[in-house]
């Protein structure tokens, strides 16, 4: 599948789309790498909840869309629930296919139980749903507790789940009869929030463990995240369901463009003087405080 891809994309723009898919990042090369990190894009990357809550979401829409299209089935039979089950089979291909980190496994935790609260008709984002994933990964890997890469990823989801518990009323409000200007207007006031959120609860661990701090990494998502939602995640779905017949070449091709796009605002944003801090390590006492602070304000509602 890697070689596949990277026939069909040539240069940094395949080596990026192949890893993507398949999680294998060793085709990258090394300044393309080194302008993600200092870009603060480099977790666009590293199959995370980022892809798996794309994923389920573009299977979802485009399975009960086309399900709405035939009006016996939308009228009489459960869709929504269909296209549920649709978006775990695959999440669950694209966790097992990536050779999961724990990253991946916790997205695939925590959008499995959004999905299955669905099936039961109930919510499920909540601070409960990080809890159970937290609790699936650290029975199986117990020493992840101490890596960066569960400490950055549950660090930024106890957050986002904790603000949008508070602004998901405002924001609902917003959007009731609001036209398509304005509902643009909001999506992107919603991810400028969720980069923010994301980038300061995660950005502790990251001194911590790499004594790096990136300025511009709001300015970075800010533009680099809605090119991957709206136009690379979606290509690389519709590539990988016509593979097998084939026709996958076609869908290749965009999602080039839309990775090369990617990389040109990497470049140019780690190239803005002071892009990355070097800091002094930053002592256990330290990151203690920072993580008990952190979830005072996020526990405490």
């Amino acid at each position: 599948l890697q070689q596949r891809i990277m026939a069909a994309i040539p240069g940094a723009a395949g080596a990026i789309a192949a890893a993507l898919i398949t999680g294998e990042q060793g085709a990258i090369p090394e300044d393309v790498n080194a302008w993600m990190r200092d870009s603060g894009l480099a977790h666009i990357l590293s199959i995370s909840g980022l892809h798996i809550g794309l994923v389920a979401g573009i299977v979802f829409g485009g399975v009960r869309g086309l399900l709405a299209l035939i009006p016996p089935l939308a009228l009489r039979r459960p869709i929504k629930k269909w296209a549920a089950v649709a978006a775990f089979l695959a999440i669950s291909f694209y966790t097992l296919f990536a050779a999961a980190s724990p990253p991946t496994l916790r997205s695939w935790l925590m959008t499995s139980l959004v999905l299955f609260a669905i099936l039961i008709d109930r919510t499920a984002l909540s601070m409960r749903l990080v809890a159970w994933a937290a609790f699936g990964i650290l029975a199986a890997w117990p020493e992840s507790l101490l890596g960066p890469s569960f400490q950055m990823s549950f660090g930024a989801v106890v957050a986002l789940i904790a603000t949008y518990e508070i602004a998901r009323d405002r924001f609902a409000a917003w959007r009731a009869g609001a036209g398509v200007v304005r509902r643009a207007g909001i999506a992107l006031a919603a991810i400028c929030l969720t980069t923010l959120v994301a980038g300061t609860a995660s950005a502790p661990f990251a001194l911590y463990h790499f004594n790096r701090f990136t300025a511009y990494g709001l300015a970075a998502n800010f533009l680099a995240i809605p090119l991957t939602s709206l136009w690379v995640m979606p290509w690389l779905v519709i590539g990988v369901v016509l593979m097998p017949l084939g026709l996958d070449g076609w869908a290749w091709t965009p999602m080039g463009w839309g990775v090369e796009g990617i990389i040109a605002i990497a470049r140019r944003v780690a190239g803005w003087d002071g892009a990355v801090a070097l800091l002094p390590e930053m002592p256990v006492w330290g990151l203690v405080a920072v993580t008990l602070g952190g979830l005072w304000l996020c526990l405490w509602t």
